[in-house]
């Protein structure tokens, strides 16, 4: 079996664990507007997509599992391909440590920081625009800010700008 394919197997069952632990969590959530959305609806929208999409990620790769098993006809010495986890591990430690920031800098100047951080880190170097970059990360953060601010209702920690 190809290495990708393993991976993204592994990759959307982890997932889906991960959706349902999230989804079975906002049932903890307290209510602490007078709307009818409460605190707990937007993220189990993000649990029930993240199942969604992981399960059709799952059913992708088991597809090309199971077609790749049929045709195979192995080439003697096939180079296979490294894979490189050290921008999973980026990313892991980095979401970390954005998460530790958001009760100290609230939550759109830690957003910021973040997404632009992410988002240069996932580039190719030909591809990295520092001005796209700090533009789509302030607008997506100020965009999420403002939805839940004034859509939903819901406040946001707002840290060092109170």
């Amino acid at each position: 079996m190809h290495e990708n394919k393993l991976v993204d197997l592994f990759s959307a069952l982890f997932l889906i664990v991960l959706s349902v632990v999230l989804y079975t969590s906002t049932f903890s959530f307290k209510q602490i507007s007078a709307s009818k959305i409460g605190s707990d609806f937007l993220p189990q929208v993000v649990a029930i997509a993240l199942f969604v999409l992981s399960g059709i990620l799952f059913v992708s790769a088991l597809n090309k599992w199971n077609k790749e098993r049929k045709n195979r006809a192995e080439v003697i010495g096939e180079q296979k391909v490294k894979l490189d986890y050290t921008l999973v591990l980026i990313s892991l430690g980095l979401i970390a440590v954005y998460l530790f920031l958001i009760p100290t800098l609230g939550f759109l100047l830690s957003t910021i920081v973040y997404l632009f951080i992410q988002i240069y880190l996932i580039s190719t170097p030909e591809k990295r625009s520092p001005i796209k970059f700090a533009v789509v990360s302030i607008v997506v953060s100020v965009s999420v800010y403002w939805v839940f601010k004034d859509v939903f209702f819901l406040m946001l920690p707002a840290g060092i700008l109170g």
